[in-house]
């Protein structure tokens, strides 16, 4: 090989980073390489190895990782990874391969941003290892040519395919704000397409808006269309198994050039503030330019703003989920059971004893049948110990999944989704104002803003937040809102259908805040 065909670097992988077993955020990406490079067509193929544990494929839906490549030209301090397209599209397309591993496939979509690597057999359920997975990507498009020295790292997130079908929104009224179908019946929604949905007013027996009352929010019984490009939902789609961690975050921010990662430093003032730990968020940025670090790569991200999150989704070619996609991926197909938790019943304990003495990414919750992080639960074991600031806050994603857990003591969604109910609260797009009903679903780029002044925003149109100069990005959090509660939540917000901040837009960065994103399936 030679020197133009570039240099082996190792992954920084998004996930558990942990040599040892553990049951969330256990995605490993190793020796990724450059391998044959074609100076004609302009394309170079990355080879690496891929590992998760627990993966399965049933008749309801799977598991898989998203994989995408980016490409700098310096081995040794990337300021500026930038996301290359896959050359061709589809099942198992030309100039990709699955590895050595049995029982595997690959999906490329149709804007070839990267790749889903996911089981290939129904009735499969165990651990994925294998190795020299290859993509060819197109360096030219991305920035690079022939004469460059290039290096290439490969990012992976878990997912959890949600299949297209018909589901509920709404719960009876027992949640706050929960959608019915009029003012004298609490027969919740049943969202059977994507064709536009009709919102009428309370002298109606069709579907009818129920509101929290937040800042601009529609009104209960207000008329109003949610449009056919809406994401309602019933299409197929895949999301983030866990919410964003504190390790997936730092690389995201350090791959930045300089002025992105500034408006991106979760330790500044727009943000928690500080260096040190506090509500157990331990990120901390320092220098020029700015490089961030983590002490708990497993730990589920807060102090995320909107525009933070829209610039993490962007930048890693996904896209934000709609309040009714998250009932979609909590409830499944299942008739709604009156003021059900996000794991279909009305179970619910709160974790507060966490195992060992500090939280390496395979710690669990010794509290007997805890299923969930809220109510200001305060803890004690793991890194409580560590003194101030170490004993309230969020958990790493998945803690309550262990190999012998249910759905209720695992707190999983009805699709395998983890953590949707409590430890943060997950931003979503809002059917709750005519903003957020410009959504149209359309996925990240991989290119974040470059304009001077508002350098790393996400730039999508028609995401929520879009500042009234477009060129700017995403400034703002108009048309967003949240679902799910959080650590310092009541109960009542982990309800599936508890709508109470459904439609409240911030643009702050606090304590409670985190996310997590999706993406549509555009296969068959």
């Amino acid at each position: 090989m030679t020197e133009n065909f570039g240099k082996i670097l190792m992954a920084v992988v998004l996930g558990c980073i942990f040599s040892v077993p553990c049951y969330a955020n256990n995605l490993s990406i190793t020796n990724v390489a450059l391998g044959t490079r074609d100076p004609n067509l302009h394309t170079v193929v990355v080879s690496f190895n891929v590992s998760w544990q627990n993966s399965w494929r049933n008749k309801i839906n799977y598991d898989a990782a998203w994989l995408t490549v980016r490409l700098n030209n310096s081995q040794v301090t990337p300021t500026n990874e930038i996301l290359c397209q896959v050359t061709a599209t589809g099942l198992n397309p030309a100039g990709t391969s699955a590895g050595n591993g049995a029982n595997l496939q690959i999906y490329v979509p149709g804007d070839a941003a990267g790749a889903f690597l996911q089981p290939s057999g129904t009735g499969f359920v165990g651990n994925i290892n294998t190795q020299n997975v290859q993509l060819t990507v197109n360096y030219q498009n991305c920035g690079f040519s022939n004469n460059d020295q290039i290096y290439a790292n490969v990012l992976g997130l878990e997912m959890v395919f949600i299949p297209q079908g018909s589901f509920y929104a709404g719960d009876y009224n027992t949640s706050v704000a929960s959608l019915n179908s009029g003012s004298a019946d609490a027969n919740p929604w049943n969202i059977s397409s994507e064709n536009p949905i009709p919102v009428t007013d309370a002298t109606s027996h069709g579907y009818q808006y129920v509101s929290a009352g937040n800042p601009g929010e529609f009104a209960t019984g207000a008329s109003f269309t949610i449009p056919a490009a809406f994401p309602k939902g019933y299409s197929a789609f895949y999301a983030m198994k866990y919410e964003i961690s504190e390790g997936e975050w730092v690389q995201f921010a350090n791959s930045l050039p300089a002025a992105s990662r500034l408006k991106h430093d979760l330790a500044d003032n727009n943000h928690k503030n500080s260096n040190s730990v506090q509500y157990r968020n331990t990120i901390s940025c320092s220098g020029t330019p700015v490089v961030c670090s983590t002490l708990r790569p497993a730990r589920a991200l807060s102090y995320l703003s909107w525009m933070d999150l829209a610039a993490f989704l962007d930048w890693d070619a996904l896209r934000p989920m709609t309040e009714l996609e998250f009932e979609k991926m909590a409830r499944g197909p299942l008739l709604p059971n009156a003021g059900e938790y996000v794991w279909g019943n009305q179970t619910i304990t709160s974790a507060g004893v966490i195992s060992g003495t500090t939280e390496d990414g395979t710690e669990t919750t010794t509290t007997s049948n805890a299923n969930a992080n809220y109510n200001n639960s305060t803890f004690s074991g793991g890194d409580a110990s560590q003194g101030v600031g170490f004993n309230l806050g969020p958990l790493r994603g998945g803690i309550f999944a262990g190999p012998n857990a249910t759905r209720t003591s695992a707190g999983a969604s009805y699709y395998g989704v983890m953590d949707l109910g409590g430890n943060l609260k997950e931003r979503v797009v809002t059917i709750g104002n005519n903003t957020g009903l410009l959504f149209t679903g359309s996925e990240g780029t991989g290119i974040l803003n470059t304009t001077a002044g508002f350098e790393g925003n996400a730039n999508i149109t028609g995401w929520p937040g879009m500042d009234v100069q477009p060129l700017n990005g995403v400034t703002g959090a108009a048309g967003s809102g949240f679902r799910g509660g959080s650590w310092a939540d009541g109960a009542d917000y982990l309800r599936t259908s508890d709508r109470t901040e459904a439609a409240l837009s911030s643009t702050a960065a606090l304590d409670t805040f985190g996310g997590r994103g999706v993406r549509t399936y555009d296969g068959s």
